[in-house]
């Protein structure tokens, strides 16, 4: 005995396991493989070159062109085309036609009894076949990922028939038109003389390999095998979920008979907010501010996602256009860390007074107070120059000198690389 087993069991030590052949080895199924090389009439011992010259010497007589049977001569292009490579002769002879129609590899070892009793599979197995995912996008406000939300989204989606346990009736047969493979393959004419196989999904069974007399059809999903059902998500959103974050609701997409049901993968969208732009967990900002408050200082209230704060200028401090300033903690949650947040940039825009919109009385006092030099002259006899506004259109238009010239020049022969770029 060992481990319980009597040493028989193992490999060289007599009967072997139940259901495996001698040495642990599970005893191989009889294997369909010899119809492809008797439809071409070779030996399975052929070689790629008797297996071709077989082909075009059926092909002289099986073509459709020269009177032969569409369907038979398909079959026979189909052997060749197995047969004459070598990853799917070897497929074919390990699995017959259903590895052909399955994509099975050329190699398929058994499970030994150590790795049954240890709980490993033989050799890389996948595991069951899913349908594909459902993607949903859930557009939602900053304020809802700044505070937090719940919503419930309405979805229908496919599931098997309850009262035909996905079987579509109660009189199911292999499909007399695939054979059960739910897929044919046809000949398409290209042209005189020339043509092309193809394979497609029967249309006798709708690719499903199975077909159900009418009469005994299930009368829910009326032999479909799934029906259409309704059903409500509730998506819990995070404080300070990022954009385009992606939530797996697993199972909850949709099921189809012989596959597993598939996710339902939500990704949230930001909606773009009028005030705020987010990076990450910072907000960005642009506020615009007079000429009086980036000198003199600046207060104001701002709406904020959190509430009203007030944001106020340090003492002394003069804002340029521009300038930027930071309020630490006052951009987004940081999602699942709890009193952990971005911050607030803000960009500042100073207006300048319109023209002429200041007395000239005030002048002179704005001269003596704000810092620089006054112009300065040597005595001599100037002649005075006052510029005029001017009115100067998007393609500059207004103004015509001989650097635009140039540049008119260079749109002909090649545009000068413009750099572009942000303030983060």
């Amino acid at each position: 005995m060992f481990g319980g087993f009597p040493f028989e069991f193992f490999e060289g030590g007599g009967r072997g396991f139940p259901g495996f052949a001698h040495g642990g080895q599970e005893s191989p199924k009889k294997v369909e493989n010899t119809r492809y090389y008797e439809i071409l009439g070779v030996e399975k011992t052929a070689s790629t070159q008797d297996i071709l010259k077989a082909y075009r010497n059926l092909a002289r007589t099986k073509h459709p062109d020269k009177g032969g049977d569409p369907k038979e001569f398909a079959e026979i292009t189909q052997a060749k085309e197995v047969l004459s490579d070598p990853d799917k002769r070897k497929v074919y002879d390990t699995h017959g036609e259903e590895g052909i129609n399955k994509g099975m590899s050329g190699s398929d070892e058994g499970m030994s009894i150590f790795d049954l009793l240890s709980g490993r599979s033989g050799g890389k197995r996948e595991g069951p076949k899913r349908c594909q995912d459902t993607n949903h996008e859930l557009r939602v406000t900053l304020e809802e990922l700044y505070h937090g939300s719940t919503k419930k989204l309405a979805l229908s989606r496919s599931r098997n028939c309850v009262e035909c346990k996905g079987a579509g009736g109660s009189k199911v047969e292999i499909c007399s038109e695939c054979n059960g493979r739910g897929m044919v393959k046809k000949l398409v004419q290209l042209g005189p003389g020339m043509y092309s196989q193809s394979a497609g999904p029967c249309d006798e069974c709708r690719g499903q390999g199975k077909s159900i007399d009418p009469k005994f059809r299930c009368k829910t999903c009326r032999g479909g095998r799934s029906v259409q059902e309704k059903k409500i998500i509730e998506i819990n959103i995070d404080k300070g979920t990022p954009n385009h974050h992606k939530q797996n609701f697993h199972s909850e997409g949709d099921e189809e008979p012989g596959l597993a049901a598939g996710d339902l993968v939500v990704m949230i969208v930001e909606k773009e907010h009028a005030l705020f732009k987010r990076k990450k967990s910072d907000l960005i900002m642009t506020k615009s501010i007079s000429l009086k408050e980036a000198l003199t200082g600046y207060k104001f209230v701002l709406k904020h996602l959190d509430g009203d704060k007030i944001i106020e200028s340090a003492i002394g401090e003069i804002i340029k256009p521009g300038d930027i300033r930071t309020v630490e903690e006052l951009g987004m949650p940081i999602m699942r860390t709890p009193y952990k947040f971005g911050n607030l940039f803000i960009s500042f825009e100073v207006e300048f007074p319109k023209p002429k919109s200041l007395p000239k009385t005030c002048l002179g006092e704005l001269e003596n107070l704000l810092p620089g030099e006054k112009p300065r002259h040597d005595g001599k006899t100037v002649k005075a120059i006052v510029f005029e506004k001017s009115h100067v259109t998007e393609n500059h238009t207004g103004i015509h000198t001989d650097y635009q010239e140039e540049e008119e020049d260079e749109e002909v022969h090649g545009q000068r690389v413009q750099c572009s770029g942000t303030i983060f």
